[in-house]
């Protein structure tokens, strides 16, 4: 899930982390030559990148979680509602269309929280 850079602060091991809007961090290493990032070096650079979007990976897990949760809390509720209405069960089809919930949409949906 993409999320903007809203500060930095260091690690205790001094390496520059992004705070992110989402209230996540992520670390944004100067790391040659595996990561070369010099604008993270000075006050300059790393102010120049507020507001750019990483990728915040505990996002795309929190949401896939929340994601999952939903879609079987749908699938409960199609079978309870079924169940009191008296009948032998929910449609193949009806339960199918709920396991078949695009989750990644759904999921992107609800998290693009933007300050």
């Amino acid at each position: 899930m993409e999320q903007d850079i809203v500060g930095y602060h260091l690690d205790v091991e001094q390496h520059w982390v992004a705070d992110l809007a989402c209230g996540h961090k992520q670390h944004v290493r100067h790391d040659p030559p595996m990561v070369e990032r010099p604008w993270v070096l000075t006050e300059a650079g790393r102010a120049s990148r507020l507001g750019t979007r990483l990728n915040c990976k505990r996002c795309d897990e929190v949401g896939q979680a929340v994601a999952e949760a939903v879609r079987a809390a749908c699938y409960r509720a199609a079978q309870e509602a079924f169940e009191a209405g008296g009948m032998a069960g929910p449609c193949g089809a009806g339960l199918d269309a709920i396991r078949a919930l695009p989750l990644a949409e759904v999921m992107r949906a609800a998290l693009q929280i933007r300050p």
